[in-house]
């Protein structure tokens, strides 16, 4: 038995190294695509929230050009108002009482665009009608 021994530690002693190397390949192995995976998932978040952040980025700036020139179609619209509204008041004629006839279809022209639709007097017209 003593000899059984004596052989079994000169293999370990021989060999233990080797099987040192073997046990720390197996573990490599098991953990290492783990690790990729985890590597890889990471990376792959990292790029959606990268995108992410860029999509968010590009829908602020899209949103900031839409208000942008709604501001801007506004205020052209205000101008044009003004303009038209100084243009008719300044043309000849326009302290000339105006035929009650032409009035009322003037209002009733604008009464049936639907930008006037629900203005105040476009309102009060259709209930005097009815």
């Amino acid at each position: 038995m003593l000899v059984v021994l004596e052989v079994a530690r000169r293999l370990a002693r021989r060999f233990a190294p080797w099987i040192m190397i073997a046990m720390i390949g197996l573990v490599i192995l098991v953990i290492a695509p783990a690790a990729c995976r985890k590597m890889s998932n990471e990376a792959a978040r990292a790029r959606l929230g990268e995108a992410s952040a860029k999509a968010a980025s590009r829908n602020g700036e899209d949103a900031v050009a839409t208000v942008g020139a709604a501001a801007r179609r506004e205020q052209q619209s205000d101008a044009l108002s003004r303009t038209n509204e100084k243009e008719i008041r300044n043309a000849q004629g326009a302290d000339s009482a105006v035929d009650p006839a032409v009035r009322d279809a003037g209002l009733a022209g604008l009464c049936r665009r639907p930008a006037y639709r629900d203005d105040e007097r476009c309102r009060l017209r259709r209930a005097a009608t009815r």
